[in-house]
């Protein structure tokens, strides 16, 4: 399927009940647009863009299966935790603290927006019945950055992500994601190269995962029990990301294969 083609849309769930933390960015029939909101429902749906359905929907915010228990430990996140991504990219545990605060967020955002989402056309769906994704921003940048650019800067604390997507504009990551997938117009990349907002930026990537989910090109890591995390077509990773979620998954085997 081209995504250039479909309706996608991309939310960083944010949980925040008085602030505006939650950022949704959305591709309908060629039209690329970001916004920031809150929480609830009710404000949420006034910020989406008027379309009929979406053929994907990329969440920011730890997605299992439903009815797994909230104490479920994850192989997507043991995954990503382990060797260098340790450092540089991995997610937080979501079976306990922040993580289970922002677990039970995406899921709440998941139900809030499933009547958006069509049946998905893809293997490793969460849900079986909606195309609704995981994505995991910092993750999805990381693996596109180069080795030589982690060892040669220090990450501003509590900045990672901004830093990451700066890097990943400076090393035209992005041009090579959209021409690795076929998808994006010099609109969107306009978009996504000056936009400050943090949580408008954490949308876009989630758009951008959709956009990788649609054209099958994603790289896809967890299992049928615990979820999945979408990320980048492996052909765009740094040789490092590869090589470590290579390693990661020799010393921990999924429970289930996709």
């Amino acid at each position: 399927m081209n995504a250039g083609d479909v309706n996608l849309l991309g939310i960083d769930v944010g949980f925040s009940k008085s602030r505006p933390t939650t950022g949704i960015a959305w591709s309908v029939e060629g039209s690329i647009g970001a916004t920031k909101t809150h929480t609830e429902w009710e404000r949420r749906k006034q910020h989406l863009p008027p379309a009929a359905g979406f053929s994907v929907i990329a969440i920011d915010g730890p997605l299992a299966p439903m009815g797994s228990p909230e104490s479920l430990v994850r192989t997507c996140e043991r995954l990503l935790a382990r060797g260098l991504f340790q450092k540089r990219c991995k997610p937080g545990a979501s079976h306990f603290g922040t993580g289970l605060q922002l677990k039970r967020a995406a899921h709440e955002t998941a139900n809030q927006i499933r009547h958006l989402a069509a049946a998905p056309l893809f293997a490793n769906a969460v849900f079986p019945d909606v195309a609704i994704v995981e994505a995991f921003p910092n993750a999805f940048l990381g693996v596109l950055l180069s080795d030589q650019i982690f060892a040669a800067n220090q990450i501003p604390r509590g900045k990672k992500f901004d830093w990451m997507y700066e890097k990943a504009i400076e090393t035209r990551a992005f041009i090579r994601l959209m021409s690795a997938i076929g998808w994006g117009t010099p609109d969107l990349l306009q978009r996504v190269e000056a936009e400050r907002d943090h949580e408008k930026r954490a949308a876009y990537i989630c758009l951008m995962t959709a956009a990788c989910a649609t054209t099958g090109e994603a790289e896809i890591v967890g299992d049928g029990t615990s979820g999945w995390i979408w990320l980048p077509p492996a052909q765009v990773w740094a040789p490092w990301a590869r090589e470590a979620l290579e390693q990661n998954r020799i010393a921990l085997p999924s429970r289930s294969h996709p």
